[in-house]
Order: structure tokens, then sequence, then C-alpha cells
């Protein structure tokens, strides 16, 4: 699978360029780009869920086998990759973007940091003084989206096919928190739009007859 070899080349490059401990940062006013610390503050919990989720589920041997032989690829990455194409197509349903210049992308800047293990944008101030070699987490997401593309079906969620087998119980767990970040960053306006709901549904419905795998989404 070429996109998957170019999004390790990619993902091992950046890696390399934070180890070297760059620190060409510069400082920017969110608000300019309508980034309140009430919203990141938001999505740092919306994310750091997730996260605690794959740390919890996502490494275990079982789900880490199932993703590899479904992929034809035994790298340890491909779990965390494939959540990231979860969440890269949550963005493609909500019609968002990614950019680090928008609330939107700050989410998935945010998520690629704890994914990645850094700490670099772990408060609002931190992001607000990030620093070059966190900016550089961006450049990876048409990585992803290469390698979603190659997965095929782009409008559904990759993990969710190796829960239906593997551990099926955890499936709606994993959708509700995915649900619960879509929801933070379409309301980013003020607003959910109606493709935006369309979406939401998809996640939360599956838009199908069986209410058996459908999500409580109270609370949310």
């Amino acid at each position: 699978m070429e996109s998957l070899d170019n999004l390790y080349v990619q993902y091992y490059n950046l890696i390399e360029k934070i180890q070297e401990n760059t620190d060409n940062g510069f400082a920017t006013d969110l608000l300019q780009y309508g980034i309140t610390k009430e919203y990141y503050e938001k999505v740092a919990k919306a994310t750091g869920l997730l996260q605690n989720f794959y740390d919890k589920y996502l490494t275990n041997d079982d789900i880490r086998s199932a993703v590899c032989e479904r992929l034809n690829d035994n790298s340890t990455e491909n779990v965390k990759f494939c959540m990231l194409v979860d969440v890269l197509r949550c963005y493609d349903g909500l019609g968002h973007p990614t950019s680090f210049t928008t609330p939107e992308g700050i989410a998935f800047m945010v998520l690629l940091s704890k994914v990645f293990g850094f700490g670099e944008v772990a408060s609002y101030e931190q992001l607000e003084a990030i620093n070059s070699a966190t900016l550089s987490l961006i450049d990876i997401i048409p990585y992803i989206s290469e390698f979603s593309d190659e997965l095929g079906q782009k409008y559904s969620l990759f993990m969710s096919a190796i829960f239906e087998t593997e551990s099926s119980d955890i499936d709606r767990p994993y959708r509700r928190i995915l649900y619960n970040l879509c929801k933070k960053i379409a309301e980013v306006d003020g607003k959910i739009s109606l493709s935006e709901e369309e979406w939401l549904n998809e996640i939360a419905l599956l838009n199908d007859d069986d209410p058996d795998n459908d999500i409580d989404i109270s609370g949310i």
C-alpha cells in the first residue's frame, strides 16, 4: 500500500524533526482566527477522550492484529493512523478545514499532538506560542488523506468495520466519542447546518434500520 508507505516516511521525518528540538517559535493572536480559550478547552477535552479511548482499547493485540491483517502491513503505528483516518473522514463529512488558522483545524492539531505524544499544545497559552516542530504536525494531513482514499468507502468509519468482527462492544463508545468531537467542531460558528447534522446522524445512527447499533447521544 503505497500511500501507507508515504505516511510512514512523513511520520518518521516528523519525529526526527521534533527530536532535533527545534525551537523557532512564533506568537500568534488566536482570537483573530476566532479561536477562543473556551473553544480550545472544549476541543482539548474532546480530543483527550479520544486519546484515552485509544490508550485503553485500541492498543490491544486483537485490534492491532485485525488492522494489520486488513492492511497487509505489520507496523505498530497502523491502529493510530487508522483512528486518525476516521477523524479526517469526520472532517470531510462535516465539510470543515484542517488548516491551523481555523478553529476547526485547531481541534485536529491538538489531537495530533496528543496522539504523537507531544505536549506543546497542552494549554491555550502554549497554543499561542506554538513552535515550528508542533506546527509541522499539520504537514502530515495530506498523507493521512491519501491513505484514507486508498482504504475506500471515504464516508464511513474504518475502525468501526474492524470492531464489527473483533470487538463490537467498543464500537458504540468509539462512535460516541467521535460524535462528541464532531459536534464541538460543528458548533464553532454557533449553529449546526443541515449537512453537518446529516453527518452527525451518520455517526450516531449509521443511517440504517437497526436501532441496536445506535449510540446514546444524551448529554453530548
